[in-house]
């Protein structure tokens, strides 16, 4: 564990910081007039307090976490193990600066966050910015007497993990082409959201002899709404990266 002593020794909250947090916010964060612990962190990027981690994210890397389901994995191990978890979207101008990107999708993924998750989404011009509004929080929590203290953050461990069909329902219209009411369907006949997607991931395209999409086969096949253009889209969204995404409209344009 590598200590960075504060260069204030009147003012020295506590700031945990992951190791892979590195380059110029790191640079800001040594300036700070704080205690900074440099850790491997098992999730989150900054720990506050036993309450509060905190998880940071640049507005590209924001949209790339959405594509390759990081970020929701993210923040749901963040609220197993902290009751006021935050994320705070850096550079937030940079969030559709990819002009292929469905602005409608990444407003959806902010609206889920923070209505269903209950997780505040923090903007921040920059590195300097987040440092400083990190170095702020930590005060503020720890003058309240809740430290960054490792063992009591386990015994948070699943204390907010509610879960309820209503959630499980809005997750599953985060898919393409899915309404609320197809994702009812969705819930009623396979029970989770996991089952739904394994159906929907083993659900097989039928194409005509000229190679045309005519029908699907599989689990989804006999549940209205299901047809092979929603489910040829959402195979592309879950087993697809950013990267190969993007190749793909490449040549699709060429």
């Amino acid at each position: 564990m590598e200590i960075i002593p504060s260069k204030a020794p009147d003012a020295q909250p506590t700031i945990i910081m992951d190791e892979r947090e590195r380059g110029k916010i790191k640079e800001e964060m040594i300036k700070l007039p704080c205690s900074l612990q440099i850790k491997t962190l098992e999730m989150g990027d900054y720990i506050l307090s036993e309450r509060i981690a905190v998880e940071r994210k640049r507005g590209d890397d924001f949209v790339s976490s959405i594509f390759d389901s990081r970020l929701f994995i993210q923040l749901e191990k963040l609220k197993q193990s902290f009751l006021k978890p935050i994320i705070i979207l850096e550079s937030p101008n940079r969030l559709f600066e990819r002009k292929f990107i469905n602005k409608n999708s990444i407003t959806g993924a902010m609206i889920y966050m923070i209505y269903r998750m209950d997780i505040p989404l923090i903007p921040t011009k920059d590195e300097k910015e987040t440092a400083n509004f990190l170095l702020k929080l930590a005060k503020s929590e720890q003058k309240l007497g809740h430290w960054p203290d490792l063992s009591k953050i386990m015994t948070n461990q699943f204390k907010n993990a509610k879960i309820t069909r209503e959630d499980q329902i809005y997750f599953l219209q985060g898919l393409v082409d899915i309404g609320k009411s197809t994702a009812e369907k969705y819930i009623n006949i396979f029970g989770t959201p996991y089952f739904a997607l394994q159906a929907l991931l083993q659900t097989d395209i039928i194409f005509t002899k000229n190679g045309n999409p005519k029908g699907i086969s599989g689990l989804m096949a006999s549940i209205k709404g299901s047809g092979p253009k929603m489910v040829s889209r959402n195979h592309r969204m879950l087993k697809m990266s950013y990267k190969m995404t993007k190749k793909s409209k490449e040549k699709t344009r060429q």
